[in-house]
């Protein structure tokens, strides 16, 4: 079996050599051929392992990396169905811990993914589409179009402290400068137009490194749990962020979750503040108006 290795050197603050080095003691104890792929900026890096993956210079593909790593290769891999294993070596880590891998153990990972692998142990699972103007991008976790959306770009622009902490970190700034969003949204031949604070499209259940915002997504139910809030003051919002963390924000009446296998998000300015970008797998991704799908068992994962 010829096997795919991309590893962000970025990944595990600069282990990204002894990482390597673990990667092959351990997957010399299996019979696997290890190719590894060049990593570059994520553009570079998608095309790398496209190329490998359209040619069938590859069996399997492994990731060393976090979130935004796998959101690049969810892009590569599109409806090829090629085994994708996760070793997570990110910051958030927020896909590993949704499917119960292991995080920033990369012993136990290469272990598991070769056994895996070996055996034919996967399971498909859905992504989400996002379609706008400018083209299509698929993401495998949740999209983010409120103020998590805000938070999750100001995260991304924080560098201490580490984890789930950076992340309120960048809540903090999103809640002191916030004013709710004007947005449309269009499910189920249903449109409503009105003022937005919170807006998440859910494939999985965590966002922001660990804080569970869609407690009964499923990633492979072919639906996506829409999660969303009216525009809230400030006192509101300020009492509904301990629910999230607490995961008792679904019970809270001003928070209403809908499934759907499509939503379109328009920008409502008459109804407030302008759209943050899509965030989706904590990667930018465009402007509204987009239109955001599930594809079922698009993914192939190795368990």
């Amino acid at each position: 079996m010829k096997v795919g290795v991309a590893l962000n050197s970025a990944s595990g603050k600069g282990r990204g050599e002894k990482y390597r080095e673990v990667l092959r003691e351990v997957l010399a104890m299996y019979p696997v051929n290890i190719q590894w792929l060049p990593v570059g900026t994520a553009v570079e890096s998608r095309q790398i392992m496209q190329e490998h993956i359209d040619n069938r210079l590859i069996d399997a593909l492994v990731l060393v990396g976090g979130d935004g790593f796998i959101h690049t290769a969810v892009n590569a891999v599109w409806d090829s169905q090629i085994p994708v294993g996760i070793i997570a070596a990110g910051s958030g880590n927020d896909i590993a811990r949704e499917f119960d891998l292991p995080i920033h153990s990369v012993h136990d990972s290469v272990h598991q993914i070769a056994t895996s692998l070996l055996t034919r142990r996967y399971r498909d699972v859905d992504v989400i589409e996002i379609e706008w103007d400018g083209g299509i991008e698929r993401a495998l976790a949740i999209a983010s179009v409120g103020i998590d959306a805000d938070a999750n770009d100001r995260t991304n622009r924080l560098t201490w402290p580490k984890g789930n902490l950076r992340y309120v970190r960048g809540v903090v700034g999103s809640v002191r400068e916030y004013a709710p969003y004007g947005v449309r949204l269009t499910m189920d031949g249903h449109s409503q137009a009105g003022p937005m604070t919170l807006l998440s499209i859910a494939n999985t259940r965590f966002f922001g490194g660990g804080f569970c915002i869609s407690p009964g997504a499923l990633p492979d139910d072919g639906l996506l749990d829409v999660v969303v809030t009216p525009g809230l003051r400030h006192i509101d919002l300020a009492t509904l962020i301990p629910k999230l963390v607490l995961i008792r924000h679904t019970k809270d009446p001003r928070v209403h979750v809908f499934r759907t296998s499509e939503v379109r998000v328009e920008p409502a300015p008459e109804h407030g503040a302008d759209l943050p970008f899509i965030m989706a797998d904590g990667e930018e991704i465009c402007r509204a108006p987009a239109t955001i799908r599930v594809i079922p068992h698009a993914l192939r994962l190795v368990m």
